[in-house]
């Protein structure tokens, strides 16, 4: 997606969004998510984390260290990771939150919920 700093009279605003999927090794995919989640994207959010929370993944790693804003709408999409992830007992957590991930989680209280980690490399370890 792309990036308009000033809408004009009757423009769309839009955001800049990223979600990149790479094997860390066999049955282990990091989600590094970047920019903003909100309404507008939202569905690239999801279409995501529905292909990499599935079958055959053990492990899934959602990076969230790039994302500058997270409305409910991007809540939305990490309870829906959660959920699959525990449909498909699969291994789910948070890497890299930062202020705009995990201000929202705390406030909801959602944040509880899931499992974090400051890096792949910890989450790896631990899990």
């Amino acid at each position: 997606m792309t990036s308009q700093s000033e809408p004009r009279d009757g423009d769309m605003i839009r955001t800049t969004f990223d979600a990149v999927t790479e094997e860390l090794e066999p049955g282990v995919l990091l989600v590094r998510l970047s920019g903003e989640i909100d309404i507008a994207t939202t569905d690239f959010a999801s279409e995501a984390i529905r292909a990499a929370v599935a079958p055959p993944a053990r492990l899934v790693l959602i990076d969230v260290s790039a994302v500058t804003f997270c409305s409910s709408a991007g809540l939305g999409n990490l309870v829906e990771a959660r959920t699959l992830a525990g449909r498909h007992n699969i291994t789910l957590a948070l890497i890299g939150v930062g202020r705009p991930v995990d201000r929202p989680l705390t406030v909801t209280g959602l944040g509880g919920q899931f499992r974090i980690f400051a890096s792949a490399a910890e989450a790896l370890a631990a899990l």
